[in-house]
């Protein structure tokens, strides 16, 4: 049953996803023009009016390859070839039925055809504009330059902590470390987090804005300590006592322009197309009425 069913949901998620203006063409509007799509490569398959060539067969094949990978699909075997086939046979000919008793002139149809539509068209431009678009090797040293600061491999920190539940054990602790005491001996000994069985030892850190918002006091801390400076002592944000230590420290190199040209050029891209976006958007509004009601949505 698998086999069967794979099959038919990938080609569903086709259709609704990419491909439903090329597989179905509007049988109505090509009969009154007396135009049929182009189809690429030798003819496949015809159902009356639609027809699909060997081409444009495997160009759909082959956008079915992420979704198959995932539920590890071999689409260039015969046999799923064979079914997908008719699968879309089947599928425009029970298209061309619910024309013939007029189903695509019912509110839902007309509506999801529509938006499918309008989905392709706005793609469209957007292709457009992106195939326009273009980035010259002076803007990306320009914007690298002016923004070296923001290009730095992440900064990870190796730490060690000991913790306890009362400030008297800390301090305690505290001062035989300073008096030569070997912490990862006082961490198993004293330490009640899970780091106590490696010798306090939390690996290597590189803190999310969502941990530092979490465990403020423990990172402002870490910011405060250098490779191999003196244990520090703090109350944390869950009330308990930490002692913590920086072993070593990497990254945070500045990294050369070769290593981000590609990420930059991209990241300049988009803007770009953005902004030409929003140019096509603000000339359209100055012609036309535009709409909305915000307040409905709360």
């Amino acid at each position: 049953m698998r086999k069967i069913l794979i099959p038919s949901l990938l080609l569903c998620v086709l259709l609704s996803l990419s491909a439903c203006d090329k597989i179905f063409p509007p049988q109505d509007k090509s009969k009154e023009s007396g135009e049929q799509l182009k189809i690429n490569g030798p003819l496949l398959a015809r159902v009356n009016d639609w027809a699909i060539g060997l081409d444009d067969f495997n160009n759909y094949l082959k956008s079915l390859e992420p979704l198959a990978k995932t539920q590890k699909i071999d689409i260039n075997s015969y046999d799923f070839k064979v079914k997908f086939l008719n699968d879309l046979i089947e599928s425009q000919i029970f298209a061309q039925i619910a024309i013939e008793r007029g189903l695509d002139k019912s509110d839902d149809v007309i509506r999801a055809l529509r938006d499918t539509r309008d989905s392709l068209l706005a793609a469209k431009i957007r292709d457009e504009l992106e195939k326009n678009v273009s980035v010259s090797y002076a803007e990306i040293k320009n914007y690298y330059d002016k923004n070296k600061e923001i290009f730095k491999q992440p900064q990870e920190v190796k730490v060690k902590e000991i913790v306890v539940n009362d400030e008297a054990t800390a301090k305690d602790v505290l001062v035989k470390l300073l008096q030569g005491e070997n912490f990862e001996n006082m961490a198993r000994q004293y330490s009640v987090a899970e780091s106590k069985d490696r010798g306090g030892d939390r690996g290597w850190l590189a803190p999310t804005p969502e941990d530092v918002r979490k465990n403020t006091k423990f990172w402002a801390t870490v910011a405060t300590l250098g490779k191999d400076d003196l244990p520090k002592l703090f109350k944390g944000d869950d009330g308990k006592y930490y002692i913590i230590k920086v072993d070593d420290i990497r990254g945070g190199q500045e990294m050369s322009l070769p290593e981000v040209e590609k990420d930059v050029e991209k990241a300049l891209k988009a803007y770009k197309i953005r902004e030409e976006e929003n140019k096509l958007i603000e000339e359209f509004k100055r012609k036309a009425r535009v709409e909305k009601a915000e307040d409905l949505l709360k």
